[in-house]
């Protein structure tokens, strides 16, 4: 396959090859042309076709058609399906206008966001008392006309409200994030906006209230009912009333300038520490002073060969929480590279055809990379190349118990598993 063709050929091209296959009762998945992998997803009418010579996994790229494909239901809905029905030379261009920077966005999250492949949310550190505080001014509206209350730091979670029996699946969250923080519109004035969540409901649309608090933090407010704005603007008044009182707002615009955990702030010899906080989420990175003090800080890490980063990720939650990233993953490419073996690894993992596998070790020039799945969650760890196995494994139970020290502080606990 010529990679220069043009864009119009190619999509007759793709055309072609698509329904010369449905023709034989069978469907197309992957063609491999050199070191490029085209990938085809079929959703009814609408063909998706990802052209890539990253050497990402199979399933991953289907993942990220299938994410492109929510994101433009989230515009859409699914009813779009019938306008091809009617017309096969329907153009729904016109109805995508101006969301040329959502698609973008999304696209340029599949190099960084773990979230992608995981299917999980992350959460912004808070105190225990900061997150409740938000949760329970949330809460306060749900059921009012309010199915979900979301409060979001960037890409990150404060807290999440659901109406009874309503959940919110992490890829329809990712997706309307997404949707929010690309375009420039809902910076610049409160909102109110139609919009779809593919698992939640993929013919109806619901209606978003979003209004910025600050420069990062936002509020979503989700009704079934169109004329609900007036009614969700006493709501976002009465809400930030009291985050503003709490000095929530505050709180998480300090987290945000300390970021999350380090590596560096492993504890040598963690132990449940029920009430307290993390060294770094609530406490100066190191409490003493001492040189002896401060070599120890460092035990847990491995010493030279120690660990670089991490990402771990509650099953049941399906949330996750990944280390800062720190020297020597310190440049974009560094951590692009890193996320794509994170990729492959939980691909590996999952691979339903050869595993699933409780445990992988890799070691490479790159790093050694450690992965561990059990019942109840999953972490993926990088080292140094030169990071002894036994140190490794050692380490990676220092992580685990370092995570369930300062739950209370990285997960937003309570909240509903999801059923998908």
């Amino acid at each position: 396959m010529e990679m220069n063709t043009s864009w119009r050929d190619f999509q007759r091209l793709c055309k072609l090859i698509i329904s010369f296959v449905e023709n034989g009762g069978d469907h197309i998945k992957l063609v491999r042309a050199g070191k490029h992998q085209v990938v085809f997803l079929v959703k009814g009418p609408v063909y998706l076709v990802c052209i890539s010579c990253t050497e990402e996994p199979y399933g991953s790229l289907r993942g990220q058609l299938d994410l492109i494909y929510g994101q433009m239901l989230l515009i859409l809905t699914k009813s779009v399906n019938r306008c091809f029905e009617k017309n096969p030379k329907f153009d729904m261009t016109p109805l995508l206008g101006g969301t040329d920077g959502v698609f973008s966005s999304l696209i340029h999250s599949f190099s960084w966001n773990p979230a992608i492949f995981l299917h999980a949310y992350t959460c912004l550190p808070l105190a225990y008392a900061t997150r409740q505080a938000a949760g329970a001014v949330l809460q306060d509206v749900a059921g009012s006309g309010v199915l979900f209350a979301i409060l979001m730091c960037k890409h990150k979670v404060v807290s999440l409200v659901g109406a009874q029996k309503a959940s919110l699946h992490p890829d329809d969250m990712l997706l309307l994030s997404n949707f929010v923080m690309s375009s420039e519109s809902f910076r610049t004035s409160e909102s109110f906006s139609p919009i779809c969540l593919p698992r939640y409901n993929p013919m109806a649309f619901l209606y978003a209230y979003v209004h910025y608090l600050d420069v990062d933090t936002y509020l979503i407010l989700l009704t079934t009912s169109s004329d609900a704005f007036y009614h969700l603007k006493d709501c976002r008044i009465r809400i930030e009333m009291v985050l503003l009182k709490s000095n929530v707002l505050s709180e998480v615009q300090r987290s945000m300038l300390d970021g999350g955990m380090h590596v560096e702030d492993l504890p040598a010899d963690p132990s449940p520490r029920s009430g307290t906080s993390s060294p770094h989420l609530g406490q100066p990175r190191f409490s003493t002073d001492s040189p002896e003090g401060f070599r120890e800080a460092f035990v847990g890490i491995g010493g030279p060969a120690g660990l670089w980063h991490f990402i771990y990720r509650s099953i049941y939650l399906d949330q996750y929480v990944s280390s800062e990233f720190s020297s020597p993953i310190n440049s974009s490419r560094q951590q692009k590279r890193l996320y794509r073996a994170y990729q492959k690894l939980y691909a590996s993992m999952h691979d339903k055809s050869i595993g699933p596998h409780k445990t992988q070790f890799r070691r490479d020039e790159n790093y050694v990379l450690l992965c561990w799945v059990t019942q109840d969650f999953e972490l993926y760890a990088a080292f140094d190349p030169l990071a002894d196995k036994a140190v490794a494994i050692k380490t990676c139970n220092q992580v685990c118990q370092w995570v369930k020290d300062v739950e209370n502080e990285i997960f937003l606990l309570g909240a509903s598993p999801f059923s998908w």
